[in-house]
C-alpha cells in the first residue's frame, strides 16, 4: 500500500465515525424527547435539555465531518501525484496538529466524570441531575469515539513516518 492508500482507508474511517456520530447525536436527542415526553418523574422530564444539547453537539460534530472529508478525498490524489514528499510532510504536520485533541478528550472526560460525581454527591435537583447524566454520557461517547479515532490516527502516522524514511 502507498501512503494514498493508507490517507483513503484513514477518510473513510473518518466517514463511518462521522455516521456513527450523528446517529448517536440524533438517538440521544430522539431519547431526550422520549424521556420528556413519556417519562413519569421529575429526573425523567429533566434530562429533555440536556440531551438535547449532546445530541446536537454530536449531531453538528458528526456532520462536519460527513461535510468535510468527502472534498478531501477529491483533493487528495491530486496533491499526492505532484508531490509525493510534499504530501507526506503535510499530512504528518495535520496529524501532529490534531494529537493534542487526544489528550483534551481524556481530561475533558476526567473533568465531566468528577462533575457528574460532585453534583450527584451534593443535590437531587432534576435538573443539575440532569446536567450531571448528560456530562457522563458526552464524555463516554467522546472516549469511545476517541479510542477508535486515535487508533486509527496512530497507523496513519506511521505510514506516513516510513513513507517519509523511505526517500
Amino acid at each position: 500500500m502507498n501512503l494514498l492508500d493508507y490517507t483513503f482507508d484513514w477518510i473513510k474511517g473518518e466517514l463511518f465515525e462521522a455516521k456513527f456520530i450523528v446517529i448517536f447525536g440524533l438517538a440521544t436527542m430522539i431519547a431526550g424527547f422520549l424521556f420528556w415526553r413519556f417519562g413519569t418523574t421529575p429526573n425523567a422530564k429533566a434530562l429533555f435539555f440536556p440531551l438535547l444539547i449532546v445530541g446536537l453537539i454530536y449531531s453538528a460534530i458528526g456532520g462536519g465531518m460527513l461535510f468535510s472529508n468527502p472534498k478531501r478525498m477529491v483533493e487528495l490524489p491530486q496533491k499526492f501525484e505532484q508531490d509525493k514528499q510534499a504530501f507526506a510532510k503535510a499530512e504528518k504536520k495535520r496529524v501532529d496538529d490534531f494529537q493534542y485533541g487526544y489528550k483534551v478528550s481524556k481530561i475533558v472526560a476526567t473533568l465531566f466524570f468528577t462533575l457528574t460525581i460532585i453534583i450527584f454527591w451534593i443535590t437531587k435537583n432534576p435538573t443539575w441531575m440532569g446536567v450531571g447524566i448528560a456530562l457522563s454520557y458526552f464524555a463516554l461517547a467522546g472516549l469511545v469515539v476517541d479510542y477508535f479515532s486515535q487508533e486509527r490516527a496512530d497507523i496513519y502516522y506511521n505510514a506516513i513516518i516510513k513513507t517519509l524514511n523511505s526517500k
